[in-house]
């Protein structure tokens, strides 16, 4: 008995602790920390999946931060900004010949150093804690742990602009979205940290309009303003959120919302950003105050000065005509400068996403800079789109001052993603703000009809009592349903189960399908640090050349930076020349190797002849860009590529072939991507062998070409497994022969 009432009395005990518990936890502002917490590890987790198949660094960018970050831990931070006081000789001593050779890279003068900063830094504190991690290990998982930090920066924004909960729903629905985690996965690039900073900006900016004192105007506009120059220093498109804040000034200005004490605010961040972009090698004093990039930050803070003095001439400001025209007339003369050449110009990618028209072959043969499509919108937004669209409605009936902000950004927003796809990243907060105020407007209707606050006429009011419950209820399952089933039709578990970009070799492929199967270029890259010579100088097409430079520390001739847009038109023009032509280019660029790829696809139609093997349908390696490289070197693309059919079953299926021409048949880059190696003996686009006369495949409905050996290049190495990264030394002809 006494053993059983000491049990209930520890019983009630542990329930008093729980109730308090539950108490506790049941605080609003616990709760919201709890959530966001919830949702920063969802997405951090899903960024990291793909370790699974071990850490590396996914697509091409990263591998060149993180040599970058290497350089700045043997040279010092300080190193990086000394190059505005070198002379010109100290800065050709730093130039790195180990990218595009052989004139080399000013690293400092043409890079971002944000993200390599960062790891280097934490590289730094982990060791001064004791923590032996390695540089590589610590770059990878940037992006799984800073990129995260949006959720919490969106909830803020959500919960200024609106309330909590809006702030929390904009949270959770970023947390899960596919157009954002795509690109900033496990060993992602510099995007990881540049949009958090932006978008850290917006929040200060808007914090900076809404305070009272002057003194704490400048506080958070000079803060807002540091956070824009850590985004310039991690992301050449800064000029997309500094131009962002620029022009949502000028149309406060213009709408009469703007104040003395606000241009204060506007005139601090415009100072520290700009200090910040003058003092980055890469854009320099003319970037930050005499470009085209820096026009409407210079029209904002002229109006802003100009609103500091509006005393003098109060009775014209008031006028909204007034307000127009003269921030009409600054950005005009802006343009006449820009266009006569005083204002300097923007690159021809930034360009190319404002003027879509403007935009140059070399551009527009990267994927994620082509413009995207609605289906791809929707594949990344699903329903949030129609969504968005409503909220959009919503803050523009009301048109207060963070209202202004939230139309500009989603305007803007969904111009740059529809100009390169690749920017959806800077939609995809804007899209999941005004989703989530357009859903909590929604259920704070819904809630006030269940808890029958609407106003209705007497004859319905009867059909309200019975089915206001039932019919709201129904609306908000609908919603729901709707918005769970466009994550489950969204890619982000596709994304975050899918492996690295280099164990895949480019190709296509889902994560449950994958078990090392396609590591040629891992194998490639392996091969060529140990038996290439140091000095060796190695050609391919720009897409491989930072796998190519950071990972044998071998010279390439060009790389992922385009920076030598002359040099890449160069290698083009060589690959897609005969071979006695070709040879003449890669000489004067002191070529010793080329490296071409393309991951072959096999058909086994028997015969007892094995396997019969084509380009890549989807045109994933060089025979498909070849068409690409024609465009840049200014040549016909029919010339060297075209179109045919195969039958599989009862199905057709379109390939693409080398063209039935003097051009294709000559050209350097299919003579070293169609040589008959032991694994890989036909082509379908050739006559069957050891078959008399030119005899097509029956299932094959093309062009019949035979393809030649290469004359001056030397196989030395195919790659393993499956021979579609090729190594060639070239053989220069002696004098005389």
């Amino acid at each position: 008995m006494v053993k059983l009432k000491s049990s209930i009395q520890r019983g009630k005990a542990i329930f008093k602790k729980f109730a308090k518990f539950l108490a506790k936890l049941s605080n609003p502002k616990l709760m919201t920390i709890i959530l966001l917490l919830l949702f920063y590890t969802l997405s951090a987790l899903l960024r990291a999946m793909p370790a699974r198949w071990g850490i590396y660094l996914n697509e091409f960018d990263p591998f060149y931060e993180y040599y970058v970050a290497k350089k700045i831990l043997s040279k010092g931070f300080i190193w990086w900004f000394q190059w505005h006081f070198e002379s010109p000789q100290q800065r050709m001593s730093e130039v790195d010949k180990l990218f595009w050779y052989p004139y080399g890279r000013d690293i400092r003068a043409s890079s971002p150093p944000g993200i390599s900063m960062t790891s280097a830094l934490i590289y730094l504190i982990l060791q001064t804690l004791g923590f032996r991690y390695d540089l590589y290990v610590i770059h990878a998982f940037i992006p799984v742990f800073f990129a995260p930090l949006t959720v919490i920066i969106v909830y803020l924004i959500g919960k200024k602009v609106r309330d909590e909960f809006t702030g929390l729903l904009s949270a959770f629905f970023l947390s899960l979205s596919s157009a954002f985690i795509s690109r900033t996965m496990l060993g992602g690039k510099h995007e990881s940290i540049a949009i958090p900073f932006m978008l850290f900006s917006f929040l200060l900016y808007l914090i900076a309009l809404s305070r009272g004192s002057q003194l704490s105007k400048i506080f958070f506009g000079a803060f807002s303003g540091f956070f824009l120059g850590l985004t310039a220093l991690s992301w050449g498109g800064f000029l997309y959120p500094w131009n962002l804040i620029a022009l949502y000034t000028i149309v406060l200005i213009v709408v009469g919302q703007f104040s003395n004490k606000d241009s204060i605010a506007y005139i601090a961040y415009w100072l520290v950003s700009s200090i910040i972009i003058a003092i980055t090698p890469r854009y320099g004093f003319k970037m930050a105050f005499l470009s085209f990039g820096s026009l409407l930050p210079l029209v904002a803070t002229i109006a802003s000065i100009s609103i500091l003095f509006r005393r003098t001439w109060y009775k014209v400001y008031r006028r909204t005509w007034f307000r127009i025209g003269f921030t009409a007339g600054l950005i005009i003369l802006g343009l006449i400068l820009w266009r006569i050449g005083l204002l300097a110009n923007i690159s021809s990618r930034i360009l190319s996403i404002i003027f879509p028209q403007r935009r140059e072959a070399i551009i527009e043969s990267v994927a994620e800079h082509r413009p995207s499509s609605w289906a791809m919108l929707f594949s990344d937004y699903g329903v949030f789109i129609p969504i968005s669209l409503a909220g959009v409605y919503l803050v523009a009936r009301k048109r207060k001052r963070e209202d202004w902000f939230l139309i500009l950004y989603y305007a803007t927003g969904i111009y740059a993603a529809t100009s390169f796809a690749r920017l959806t990243l800077i939609s995809s907060p804007i899209v999941f703000l005004l989703a989530a105020i357009a859903l909590s407007e929604l259920m704070e209707s819904f809630t006030k009809v269940l808890i029958g606050k609407i106003v209705l006429p007497k004859r319905f009011r009867k059909r309200l009592s019975t089915l206001k419950e039932a019919s709201a209820i129904g609306l908000l399952a609908i919603v729901g349903t709707m918005i769970l089933g466009t994550y489950g039709l969204t890619q982000v578990f596709a994304y975050s189960h899918s492996p690295p970009l280099i164990l895949t070799s480019s190709y296509p492929v889902s994560g449950s399908d994958y078990n090392y199967q396609y590591i040629d270029w891992i194998s490639a890259l392996d091969w060529m640090r140990n038996n290439l010579p140091e000095n060796a100088v190695i050609a391919s097409w720009w897409d491989y050349g930072y796998w190519i430079a950071v990972n044998t520390n071998r010279s390439s001739v060009c790389d992922n930076a385009t920076i030598n847009s002359t040099q890449i038109a160069l290698i083009a023009r060589a690959f897609l020349s005969s071979e006695e032509e070709a040879i003449k280019i890669f000489e004067r660029l002191k070529v010793t190797h080329v490296v071409v790829f393309d991951p072959f696809y096999g058909l086994t139609p028997g015969y007892g002849l094995g396997k019969i093997y084509m380009p890549q349908p989807q045109g994933v390696g060089d025979f498909g860009k070849s068409y690409w490289m024609a465009k840049i070197a200014g040549l016909d693309p029919n010339k060297y590529i075209t179109t045919a059919k195969i039958r599989i079953g009862n199905k057709y299926y379109q390939i693409i072939v080398p063209a039935d021409t003097p051009e294709a048949r000559n050209a350097t880059l299919y003579h070293l991507l169609f040589i008959k190696v032991v694994d890989r003996y036909s082509w379908i686009f050739e006559p069957i062998p050891y078959y008399p006369g030119n005899q097509k495949w029956p299932f094959y409905d093309g062009p019949l070409v035979r393809i030649p050996p290469p004359k001056y290049f030397k196989l030395v190495y195919v790659s393993r497994p499956n021979g579609w990264v090729l190594v060639y030394e070239i053989r220069y002809p002696r004098e005389g022969q």
